[in-house]
């Protein structure tokens, strides 16, 4: 069984609930980022799972030690490692009680763990990708409308047809660049700059981009388009580029870590979102997600601001990937 439990990558771990402890066979302790075979307190096991994620596991908790609830939990939770990065993992938890089955007593509990990251990774870019593919259509006629109404403010009526032609078929080669996968590596600025043209024309006069060359991978590369490209629709829809203020993109290399400021001025005043649009999510939870990215977004009223955080080896080409 043990050979299987291995073979199957399942990690173990042991509740007592009289000392409040959690012991971690080798892999939980590792897809936890905590000892091996030491006694662990159990709130320092909680303070793994991620805070959005810990009421759903309190209530679960509580739902097994009722005395109609279920023998076993069934869960998958985002969690934490060593080094703080995200991962998901599903958790199946048996209690077992004394001689009495007093369920409001627990005595011990066993917990079985599997990584599943790469599977919940999968999903999200299917689920991001299928509402992509509905987004864009709306995103885009909302994209093209800004072009004609940028071109319709700075240019002579001779000159607007071919000016907004050579728009939208930027536009169109965008949406083909970042919607190709190949094995070779891409340019964080390259891609950055793929996002732009159709918003801005191939001057970029408003959009200052500053920062060293970073390569990425196919995936990584198409993962930072969509987000540019998110906010980007949203500069043009409220922030800088539904007036005629500027954007600056720069980035720098901190130690083992890649640091990226995205600073709108110059448009109309913004404000804190009362809710959070399918654009947010996107920026937000596949950036943390595909990259491991620390990411605050702030709403001064003089433009919108971004701050991303992630370890550059999230960035990497396979092909630098050491085995």
């Amino acid at each position: 069984m043990e050979i299987g439990l291995q073979v199957a990558k399942v990690g173990l771990g042991r509740t007592d609930y009289a000392a409040q402890t959690v012991r971690l066979d080798p892999l939980a302790a590792e897809i936890f980022g905590l000892p091996a075979g030491e006694d662990i307190p159990r709130d320092v096991f909680h303070e793994r799972i991620h805070p959005d994620d810990r009421t759903e596991f309190a209530v679960a908790i509580e739902h097994l030690l009722s005395p109609h609830g279920s023998d076993v939990v069934d869960l998958t939770l985002r969690t934490f490692d060593q080094d703080g990065k995200l991962r998901w993992v599903n958790a199946r938890k048996r209690v077992f009680y004394g001689p009495e089955d007093n369920r409001s007593a627990p005595v011990s509990a066993i917990l079985a763990v599997v990584d599943v990251t790469s599977r919940q990774l999968a999903e999200l870019h299917s689920e991001v990708l299928i509402g992509e593919l509905n987004h864009r259509t709306k995103n885009l006629i909302t994209v093209v409308a800004s072009i004609a109404r940028q071109l319709r403010r700075h240019s002579t009526p001779e000159d607007f047809p071919d000016r907004f032609i050579d728009r939208l078929q930027a536009l169109a080669r965008n949406q083909e660049a970042t919607a190709r996968e190949t094995p070779h590596g891409f340019d964080l600025k390259e891609i950055i700059s793929q996002q732009i043209t159709p918003f801005d024309g191939k001057g970029r006069a408003r959009l200052d981009l500053h920062g060293p060359r970073v390569e990425m991978s196919s995936q990584s590369a198409h993962v930072l388009a969509m987000m540019c490209h998110e906010l980007l629709t949203n500069a043009a829809k409220y922030g800088a580029l539904s007036g005629d203020g500027r954007i600056s993109i720069t980035w720098r290399i901190e130690g083992d870590d890649l640091r990226l400021e995205w600073i709108e001025s110059g448009g109309p005043p913004v404000s804190q979102p009362e809710r959070t649009g399918y654009g947010t999510q996107v920026v937000t939870v596949l950036g943390a997600a595909s990259f491991g990215a620390d990411i605050k977004l702030d709403y001064p009223p003089e433009g919108f601001r971004l701050s991303l955080v992630a370890p550059l080896e999230a960035f990497a080409p396979e092909s630098s990937v050491v085995p």
